[in-house]
């Protein structure tokens, strides 16, 4: 008996087929990004399942080789269209319901993942090289960070547990007095349980707690200048590489320009950044992350709009965001040295 082959469908026929304003809007943004360059010809796919996904896929591959290869870091893109009535949907998550009329796309940007990196030994290794070496690197990571790449640093955990346990006071004895009076066994159970002052000072250093008054981007680079030529040794490769990495970082002009818009608490940090292996850091952070789901919040790290009419606008966009990815580069660098150097 023949057996029967089962019949297949060619690679060029679509797995999935669209609605009409949704094809619509596609073509619409498709040749909007074909106009402003946003990508080479390699970038677009072999098959897609529509012309949008081949733009997304392509400008995600544009971008990634403008980063280059990354250790620690998986930086993720995405495109929402945007009506002119300002109604919004990605091209993820949920489809147009109604004819669309598509008048602006809107590119956002975040983590696709984030990891605890330890980074305490690196640091500390650093300022036995050179004196005063690991506060200025940290300080450069975390100020430099915060407009393109957010990172959650031991800094940014002590201001979290402020108000996320201690009621916004600077120790946890004004939670207990609420939650358990002058029971002292209670108290003791209870700052037992929580993160409290004394396991900070204990997990990181005072340095690395607090943001460094009057340590300018032009005092780190100066000292780092001063560094990198110190740094002559034959033993000296990795700590000369994290002080060029920390300067080329220090010399990036970088500001808040596509900070994102939106309320809420903010959780849009691309790594966790311990001190050590299973210190407090990654339990103040789940936490923060569980207190801002009960609410609104913000994952998205930048993001930028622009009118469908002006397609040179987005190849202005591109051109701005070269300081940006330089910038990630030499922090998922910095993080990467840091985390799994031989100190």
């Amino acid at each position: 008996m023949t057996a029967l082959a089962l019949p297949r469908i060619g690679a060029l026929v679509p797995r999935t087929i669209a609605p009409g304003p949704l094809l619509a809007a596609n073509a619409t943004v498709s040749r909007f990004l074909i106009e402003a360059e946003a990508f080479d010809e390699a970038d677009i796919p072999a098959t897609w399942s529509d012309s949008l996904s081949a733009c997304q896929q392509a400008l995600d591959r544009w971008i990634k080789r403008q980063i280059g290869p990354l250790h620690c870091l998986n930086p993720r893109f995405g495109l929402h269209l945007l009506s002119r009535d300002g109604d919004c949907y990605s091209t993820f998550t949920n489809h147009p319901k109604r004819q669309f009329d598509v008048g602006a796309v809107e590119a956002s940007w975040g983590e696709y993942h984030e990891q605890e990196w330890v980074v305490g030994e690196g640091l500390a290794a650093l300022s036995r090289r050179v004196p005063g070496l690991g506060p200025v690197v940290l300080h450069v990571l975390r100020r430099q960070s915060a407009w393109v790449y957010p990172l959650f640093t031991p800094d940014i955990a002590c201001d979290v547990v402020t108000y996320l346990y201690w009621c916004g006071e600077d120790d946890e004895e004004t939670a207990l007095d609420m939650n358990c009076g002058e029971d002292e066994e209670a108290r003791a159970a209870m700052r037992e349980e929580m993160v409290s002052k004394a396991s900070l000072e204990a997990a990181y250093p005072a340095w690395a707690r607090r943001w460094p008054r009057g340590l300018e981007l032009p005092l780190c680079a100066r000292f780092l200048r001063r560094a990198v030529k110190r740094l002559r040794a034959p033993g000296d490769q990795t700590v000369r590489a994290v002080a060029e990495d920390a300067l080329a970082l220090a010399s990036l002009d970088l500001d808040d320009t596509f900070r994102p818009d939106t309320d809420g608490e903010f959780v849009g940090f691309g790594a966790v950044l311990s001190w050590t292996e299973g210190d407090v850091t990654t339990r103040i952070y789940d936490d923060l992350l569980n207190l801002a789901h009960q609410g609104e919040y913000c994952e998205t790290m930048g993001e930028f709009q622009v009118q469908l009419g002006d397609p040179g606008a987005f190849a202005a966009w591109q051109r701005a965001m070269a300081g940006r990815f330089e910038a990630i580069r030499r922090i998922d660098a910095l993080i990467h040295r840091l985390s799994a150097g031989d100190w």
